[in-house]
Protein backbone atom coordinates (compact mmCIF):
# COMPACT_ATOMS: atom_id res chain seq x y z
CA UNK A 1 0.00 0.00 0.00
CA UNK A 2 2.85 2.35 0.82
CA UNK A 3 4.41 1.92 -2.67
CA UNK A 4 1.03 2.61 -4.27
CA UNK A 5 0.73 5.90 -2.35
CA UNK A 6 4.27 6.96 -3.33
CA UNK A 7 3.68 6.15 -7.00
CA UNK A 8 0.36 7.99 -6.94
CA UNK A 9 1.89 11.16 -5.42
CA UNK A 10 4.82 11.18 -7.89
CA UNK A 11 2.46 10.63 -10.83
CA UNK A 12 0.19 13.45 -9.64
CA UNK A 13 3.15 15.81 -9.35
CA UNK A 14 4.37 14.96 -12.86
CA UNK A 15 0.93 15.46 -14.35
CA UNK A 16 0.61 18.83 -12.59
CA UNK A 17 4.00 19.98 -13.94
CA UNK A 18 3.15 18.81 -17.44
CA UNK A 19 -0.16 20.68 -17.43
CA UNK A 20 0.87 23.90 -15.70
CA UNK A 21 4.60 24.11 -16.34
CA UNK A 22 6.53 26.64 -18.37
CA UNK A 23 4.82 27.34 -21.72
CA UNK A 24 5.94 29.23 -24.83
CA UNK A 25 2.81 30.85 -26.25
CA UNK A 26 2.36 31.45 -29.96
CA UNK A 27 -0.34 33.26 -31.84
CA UNK A 28 -1.00 32.17 -35.43
CA UNK A 29 -2.10 35.00 -37.73
CA UNK A 30 -2.65 33.07 -40.93
CA UNK A 31 -6.32 34.10 -40.93
CA UNK A 32 -6.43 37.55 -39.32
CA UNK A 33 -3.54 40.03 -39.51
CA UNK A 34 -2.79 42.20 -36.46
CA UNK A 35 -4.20 45.74 -36.35
CA UNK A 36 -1.77 48.33 -37.69
CA UNK A 37 0.03 50.09 -34.87
CA UNK A 38 -0.35 53.86 -34.67
CA UNK A 39 3.38 54.25 -34.00
CA UNK A 40 5.93 52.39 -36.12
CA UNK A 41 9.63 52.72 -35.42
CA UNK A 42 12.29 51.64 -37.87
CA UNK A 43 15.71 51.09 -36.40
CA UNK A 44 18.49 52.46 -38.53
CA UNK A 45 21.17 50.02 -39.63
CA UNK A 46 24.47 50.35 -41.46
CA UNK A 47 24.63 50.79 -45.23
CA UNK A 48 23.12 47.48 -46.36
CA UNK A 49 19.46 46.46 -46.80
CA UNK A 50 19.91 42.83 -45.88
CA UNK A 51 19.77 41.24 -42.46
CA UNK A 52 23.20 40.31 -41.19
CA UNK A 53 22.12 37.26 -39.26
CA UNK A 54 24.02 34.02 -39.51
CA UNK A 55 24.27 30.77 -37.57
CA UNK A 56 27.86 31.25 -36.47
CA UNK A 57 27.59 34.76 -34.97
CA UNK A 58 24.76 36.14 -32.84
CA UNK A 59 23.34 39.40 -34.22
CA UNK A 60 22.77 42.12 -31.60
CA UNK A 61 20.76 45.32 -31.86
CA UNK A 62 19.21 47.79 -29.43
CA UNK A 63 15.67 49.02 -30.16
CA UNK A 64 13.31 51.35 -28.25
CA UNK A 65 9.57 50.74 -28.58
CA UNK A 66 6.73 52.21 -26.47
CA UNK A 67 9.33 53.84 -24.20
CA UNK A 68 11.02 50.49 -23.44
CA UNK A 69 14.61 49.85 -24.54
CA UNK A 70 15.41 46.28 -25.56
CA UNK A 71 18.74 44.61 -26.32
CA UNK A 72 17.85 41.96 -28.92
CA UNK A 73 20.19 39.04 -29.70
CA UNK A 74 19.30 36.79 -32.63
CA UNK A 75 20.92 33.49 -33.57
CA UNK A 76 20.03 31.71 -36.81
CA UNK A 77 19.70 32.39 -40.52
CA UNK A 78 16.70 34.06 -42.15
CA UNK A 79 15.47 31.63 -44.77
CA UNK A 80 12.12 30.03 -45.60
CA UNK A 81 10.91 27.86 -42.68
CA UNK A 82 14.02 28.75 -40.63
CA UNK A 83 13.86 28.82 -36.83
CA UNK A 84 15.53 31.80 -35.14
CA UNK A 85 16.56 31.86 -31.48
CA UNK A 86 15.84 35.33 -30.03
CA UNK A 87 16.86 36.62 -26.58
CA UNK A 88 15.65 40.01 -25.34
CA UNK A 89 16.87 42.00 -22.35
CA UNK A 90 14.87 45.05 -21.18
CA UNK A 91 17.46 47.68 -20.27
CA UNK A 92 15.33 50.81 -19.73
CA UNK A 93 11.75 52.00 -19.50
CA UNK A 94 8.70 50.46 -17.90
CA UNK A 95 7.48 46.89 -17.92
CA UNK A 96 6.30 45.29 -21.18
CA UNK A 97 3.16 43.23 -20.69
CA UNK A 98 3.80 41.39 -23.98
CA UNK A 99 6.56 41.19 -26.58
CA UNK A 100 5.71 39.56 -29.90
CA UNK A 101 8.04 38.65 -32.77
CA UNK A 102 7.64 37.52 -36.39
CA UNK A 103 9.58 37.27 -39.64
CA UNK A 104 8.08 38.86 -42.74
CA UNK A 105 6.51 42.21 -43.51
CA UNK A 106 4.99 44.72 -41.06
CA UNK A 107 1.44 43.42 -41.47
CA UNK A 108 2.43 39.95 -40.29
CA UNK A 109 0.14 38.34 -42.88
CA UNK A 110 1.39 34.83 -43.59
CA UNK A 111 3.78 34.93 -40.63
CA UNK A 112 3.66 33.08 -37.34
CA UNK A 113 3.59 35.67 -34.56
CA UNK A 114 5.34 34.38 -31.45
CA UNK A 115 4.85 35.78 -27.95
CA UNK A 116 8.06 35.76 -25.91
CA UNK A 117 8.45 33.81 -22.72
CA UNK A 118 9.82 36.10 -20.00
CA UNK A 119 11.65 35.79 -16.71
CA UNK A 120 11.75 39.28 -15.26
CA UNK A 121 13.72 41.59 -17.54
CA UNK A 122 14.81 38.79 -19.90
CA UNK A 123 12.63 37.22 -22.59
CA UNK A 124 13.15 34.39 -25.02
CA UNK A 125 11.41 33.06 -28.13
CA UNK A 126 11.92 30.68 -31.05
CA UNK A 127 10.66 32.54 -34.11
CA UNK A 128 9.82 30.61 -37.27
CA UNK A 129 10.07 32.22 -40.69
CA UNK A 130 7.22 31.53 -43.12
CA UNK A 131 7.62 29.16 -46.08
CA UNK A 132 7.33 32.15 -48.46
CA UNK A 133 9.33 35.18 -47.36
CA UNK A 134 7.96 38.46 -48.74
CA UNK A 135 10.50 40.76 -50.38
CA UNK A 136 12.09 43.08 -47.86
CA UNK A 137 11.42 40.66 -44.97
CA UNK A 138 12.65 41.63 -41.54
CA UNK A 139 12.31 40.48 -37.97
CA UNK A 140 9.51 42.51 -36.39
CA UNK A 141 9.21 43.23 -32.67
CA UNK A 142 5.97 44.49 -31.12
CA UNK A 143 5.90 45.73 -27.52
CA UNK A 144 2.66 46.08 -25.58
CA UNK A 145 2.60 48.06 -22.33
CA UNK A 146 0.25 47.37 -19.39
CA UNK A 147 -1.87 50.37 -20.52
CA UNK A 148 -2.47 48.64 -23.90
CA UNK A 149 -0.16 50.87 -25.96
CA UNK A 150 1.53 48.92 -28.79
CA UNK A 151 4.49 49.90 -30.90
CA UNK A 152 6.37 47.81 -33.42
CA UNK A 153 9.72 48.13 -35.09
CA UNK A 154 11.93 46.01 -37.27
CA UNK A 155 15.36 44.55 -36.87
CA UNK A 156 17.26 44.95 -40.11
Amino acid sequence: MRNYTTILSITSTLIFLACFGCKNETDATAVTPPKPAPNTTTVETPEEDTLKIDNAQPYKQTITLAGITLDVTIQGTIAPNAMLDVNILQTAGGHASAIRLWVGDESGVGSLITKTHSHGATSHAHVQAPAKLPSGSAIWVEVQTPSGEKERGKIE
